[in-house]
């Protein structure tokens, strides 16, 4: 069950300018949702040729854990998310902390797209933030 790479996340403390930016390179804003439980919105750019988008996070909760890593460490790329097929996440979870590979969430929570979510912490993962992704029924 291979994963695949789905989009990379970037941290934004100005979305206009990053939005103009990717705007000249002829990329733009496709979908966006706010996530509250993240304390973000998230703003989609799909690129084109591949099933890969890029996601800028907007913060809307100024204590949320966006706004703590662009306090921390500034705007920047935030995370890497792989997609799972669908009904495959809890199983993978599970494997992972079998594997002792530490995560985020005690179990997979809402995320954009109407999708499952857990996180493998940075500690585990070379220092990046490795979101993992499962299609909800």
């Amino acid at each position: 069950m291979p994963v695949s790479l789905n989009h990379i996340g970037i941290a934004v403390s100005h979305l206009p300018e990053i939005q103009k930016l990717f705007s000249l390179l002829g990329l733009n804003v496709g979908h966006t949702e706010p996530v509250p439980e993240q304390g973000v919105t998230t703003h989609f750019i799909p690129l084109p040729r591949v099933d890969t988008a890029l996601e800028l996070l907007e913060v809307t909760d100024p204590v949320g854990t966006v706004a703590k890593f662009i306090d921390k460490r500034g705007p920047g790329i935030h995370h890497l998310s792989f997609i799972v097929g669908k009904g495959e996440l809890d199983a993978l979870c599970q494997k992972l902390r079998s594997a002792q590979v530490r995560l985020i969430y005690d179990a997979p929570k809402a995320g954009a797209h109407r999708m499952r979510i857990n996180f493998i912490h940075p500690g585990s993962a070379g220092g990046i933030l490795i979101e993992l992704m499962e299609p909800q029924a």
